[in-house]
């Protein structure tokens, strides 16, 4: 429904909505953008100041009655977020109270915007690319200050300006390309086959260093899922609290403890981790619930992109670890997985050889819960195998729909280049490049179809 009405009214209508979070608040925006948005809400604001000023201090009423005292900042069109004349009402946030303001500005002239339109309308007008539109729903739904910075980058035009500039070198490249076809008997500086190899080579570098950012951007947007797995008494749910720094699960000397899973998220070097404490794992099970347990645990390994498997080094390794290695063994899981040698602290009856006959570990470690030795090479191994160590701070998020058009490019790119290499296929040089450039363009916002921007912005919250 809101796609075809974003379509349609999206140059004519002036648009409100609620821009702050629902609910009881000490205060609450509302935003209005359009052609028509001071005349509409002059209609319902009364303010005492003799001089237009741009922030107003005054009353909205409904006929002669005071619905709420308010501040209206009035930005004048084209230096505003949307591009159009916008007016932002700060309100008391109850919504008894908002939805009266909403209701006063729907009757005098404007209508319910549609998810995202007011960043819509930003990009239409020129105020942002696509690329800086679509990141500033990243930018609000970040759940780590590392996510929140790398939208920011984005919205900033980091990542659009690195594409901008591929696409230049591409258009550079491909005018040179075709004034060889057109004048090829003409008096012409053309560009040696050296450079051409030279310039594509550039090209493809650039586009792979944005590729390679996909893997972290995943991490930083949706976050990481890590299952602590291991036999009972292995500490798993003291690992679980050392992390956490402080106590969330219960930890007893009786094995079985934990019957369920334990879920906590946290920010693991920018990532938003979520750490699963799971039952232990063993050859019998004392009942029906440490049963139940166990089939959770084995869910909770299958859907985690990181394992971290305890193993108490006091003790010597028994039947319960070699039906771990035999239920991992089997299920084939793609999970990251880090040995974590507990109790480190004590006299020690297992080492790092040991635990490598039982499969294919990524890391090792050395662990104490009790001193909390080893937690802080816990979260730096996760971080390291997210990418965040090799970012050096310049953090950008490329999304799936970005990491599929620079796959394009690359691929294409990579075809122009062996058509250079092979001499006298210029004109598949061209042809190549220019589909590069066509899929950098839509990463931009150039010429692309309706119905994408309409699935992009409609995923926007309202009001933003």
């Amino acid at each position: 429904m809101y796609n075809h009405i974003i379509m349609k009214y999206l140059s004519e209508d002036t648009i409100a909505a609620l821009s702050t979070a629902a609910g009881q608040a000490a205060i609450a925006v509302v935003r209005v953008s359009g052609a028509q948005s001071f005349e509409i809400v002059r209609k319902i604001f009364c303010s005492s100041s003799g001089v237009e000023k741009q922030v107003m201090h005054g009353y909205i009423v409904d006929g002669g009655n005071k619905v709420d005292e308010t501040l209206c900042a009035f930005f004048k069109a084209p230096t505003t977020y949307t591009g159009e004349n916008l007016v932002e009402i700060s309100l008391h946030g109850n919504p008894v109270i908002i939805n009266k303001v909403l209701n006063l500005l729907y009757k005098n002239g404007a209508r319910a915007a549609a998810p995202g339109e007011f960043t819509y309308r930003a990009f239409l007008n020129g105020k942002k690319d696509l690329a800086e539109a679509e990141a500033v729903c990243a930018l609000i739904t970040s759940k780590t200050e590392t996510a929140a910075r790398a939208a920011l980058n984005n919205v900033a035009g980091e990542f659009s300006a690195k594409v901008t500039k591929i696409k230049d070198s591409l258009i550079t490249l491909l005018a040179y390309l075709e004034a060889s076809l057109d004048y090829p008997e003409d008096d012409i500086p053309f560009m040696s086959a050296k450079q051409k190899k030279e310039m594509i080579s550039l090209a493809m570098a650039e586009n792979k260093k944005l590729l390679d950012t996909y893997k972290i951007s995943q991490c930083l947007q949706k976050g990481l899922k890590a299952a602590i797995i291991g036999k009972p008494n292995a500490g798993k749910s003291s690992l679980l609290n050392s992390i956490l720094g402080k106590n969330r699960a219960i930890v007893t000397e009786i094995a079985g403890t934990t019957t369920d899973t334990i879920e906590e998220t946290i920010d693991c070097r920018g990532i938003p981790l979520t750490i699963i404490d799971t039952a232990g794992l063993r050859t019998r099970a004392e009942n029906s619930i440490e049963i139940l347990g166990q089939e959770r645990s084995k869910e909770a390994a299958n859907k985690a992109d990181i394992l971290v498997w305890i193993f108490d080094s006091s003790e010597s390794l028994d039947k319960n670890d070699l039906i771990i290695a035999q239920y991992l063994n089997e299920s084939c899981l793609n999970a990251y997985i880090i040995g974590v040698l507990n109790k480190c602290d004590l006299p020690s009856k297992i080492n790092e050889k040991d635990i490598k006959i039982l499969g294919k570990f990524n890391a090792f470690l050395n662990v104490s819960t009790k001193s909390g030795k080893g937690i802080n090479e816990i979260m730096n191994t996760i971080a390291n195998y997210a990418g965040i160590s090799d970012l050096n701070n310049e953090y950008l998020l490329v999304n799936s729909r970005y990491f599929a058009l620079l796959t394009e490019v690359q691929n294409d790119i990579l075809k122009a280049q062996q058509a250079v290499e092979s001499k006298s296929e210029d004109e598949i040089a061209c042809f190549e490049i220019k589909n590069a450039i066509t899929a950098l363009e839509e990463i931009l916002g150039i010429n692309v179809p309706h119905d994408i921007l309409d699935t992009i912005f409609g995923t926007f919250c309202i009001g933003k």
